[in-house]
């Protein structure tokens, strides 16, 4: 059967443990997060499906714990932590690992390539793949492991593109979603040493197309973290921009 919770609930339950009950919570106190009588069907395959994504233990019947992964997701951490425990609570479901094994690094296929795959690789009734694929789509959203091109196209990427949110508030699914950007074009192609500015590199490409690199001159250790975890993701960008076209 298709998740009960999806991915994205399921970032949210594991907040709420940790922010109601500081990660630990006894099934009384957990039916008042869920919402539901622990004698329910409900409350029941709520908490299968956090044990499934890996989010929470039950050493002892009746007392349920955050994981290491639940606590990285839900308590504060670098970005670049949790979004490395998304990416691994998605990829325990075998159905979404299997369809992320296959096209890492690739375009998102049709919705019907990818019920294809979901009913013939993954053993999926054709009854519910429809269900599968809406829930892996939301799932890898959350994962932080989907790019919006902006051609109508969408890339699977192999790590995450972490970015820090900007404003106040913001959803999970917005901190989950890569929104890398460049603002701002050069007509000559060339190298910029370091300078008061930081260290500008534009770099000449075919059709005298330009790719321009720029580091602010000054940066904490929590910038630096955020710079290499987004340089981690764009291998994959940049591949899905290939053309075969010559110049």
């Amino acid at each position: 059967m298709p998740p009960f919770l999806s991915l994205g609930d399921a970032v949210s339950l594991v907040e709420k443990i940790y922010g109601e009950a500081g990660g630990r919570a006894n099934y009384t106190l957990l039916s008042r997060i869920f919402d539901n009588s622990p004698s329910s069907s409900s409350f029941t395959k709520k908490l299968a499906w956090l044990r499934a994504y890996g989010l929470v233990t039950e050493e002892v019947k009746g007392n349920v714990s955050l994981s290491e992964s639940g606590m990285t997701i839900a308590a504060p951490q670098p970005p670049e932590a949790a979004a490395s425990a998304r990416k691994d609570a998605f990829l325990r479901i075998e159905v979404y690992n299997k369809i992320f094994d296959r096209h890492k690094g690739k375009l998102l296929p049709a919705d019907e390539f990818l019920k294809n795959i979901i009913e013939q690789d993954c053993g999926i009734p054709r009854e519910l793949s429809e269900s599968w694929l809406v829930s892996f789509k939301d799932a890898i959203r959350v994962a932080g492991l989907l790019y919006d091109r902006g051609d109508q196209k969408k890339q699977i990427l192999e790590s995450a593109v972490v970015e820090r949110p900007t404003a106040a508030s913001t959803t999970a699914a917005d901190r989950a979603v890569p929104t890398p950007s460049i603002d701002a074009y050069v007509q000559t192609p060339k190298i910029e040493a370091p300078s008061a500015s930081g260290l500008n590199v534009n770099i000449g490409l075919s059709r005298g197309q330009v790719a321009i690199f720029r580091i602010p001159d000054k940066l904490t250790s929590k910038d630096a973290q955020k710079l290499k975890g987004t340089l981690e993701g764009f291998s994959s960008m940049i591949d899905s921009l290939i053309s075969e076209e010559q110049p």
